[in-house]
């Protein structure tokens, strides 16, 4: 793995635990409550909790297949 790629990797995996703060924030404090707070955790946090950790698992086979089109394309 180069710097660069660790260095995403790393940013990615704390935007995703801010993801999860939000959600566990939401869950254990008198937030649920709010509407605004309700929509926000329904429209924008648990959808980007979603896709970064799906991300983050296939993060490996996405770089590869992307490599593969790339390689192919030139030929």
């Amino acid at each position: 793995m180069t710097r660069g790629m660790l260095w995403s990797r790393s940013i990615h995996r704390v935007v995703h635990l801010l993801f999860a703060v939000f959600l566990g924030i939401y869950i254990y404090s008198p937030l649920s409550n709010v509407g605004a707070a309700e929509l926000f955790i329904q429209a924008v946090v648990f959808p980007g909790l979603a896709l970064s950790g799906v991300l983050l698992w296939k993060a490996s086979r996405l770089r590869g297949w992307h490599r593969a089109r790339k390689v192919k394309g030139k030929h």
